[in-house]
């Protein structure tokens, strides 16, 4: 679960980043981050109604929540990060949503971890 000092929460902080922030786009996934002079940084999820029933929502939610719970040491805690889902979202398995806020990162330029490439394999 992610740790509680990062969860993004409040409407108004929702509100916030949606209007002053900056937004990449991926195939199923979306990112809106904004500088913070805060610590800790907060990240938060939104998933649609047009997503799909209450289940699949949650489903979707509790897979953005532990993909992003595994790489958060990765993340730069100096921005607040919203991940919005996208409708394709539901046909992706954990790996590829996890792959997929990676990249959003990277594109942002707030991913700080290098790749590690695998050696050795001719």
């Amino acid at each position: 679960m992610l740790p509680k000092q990062n969860r993004l929460k409040k409407n108004k902080q929702f509100n916030y980043i949606y209007k002053h922030g900056q937004t990449k786009h991926e195939q199923s996934l979306s990112l809106s981050y904004i500088r913070t002079k805060f610590k800790p940084f907060k990240i938060g999820f939104t998933v649609s109604k047009k997503i799909g029933n209450s289940v699949v929502r949650s489903r979707v939610k509790r897979l953005l929540r532990e993909a992003a719970r595994q790489e958060i040491k990765n993340f730069n805690s100096n921005y607040n990060y919203i991940f919005i889902a996208r409708e394709s979202i539901t046909e992706k398995n954990f790996e590829q949503i996890r792959a997929q806020i990676v990249k959003l990162l990277e594109k942002a330029g707030l991913y700080l971890k290098e790749e590690n490439k695998p050696q050795g394999s001719s």
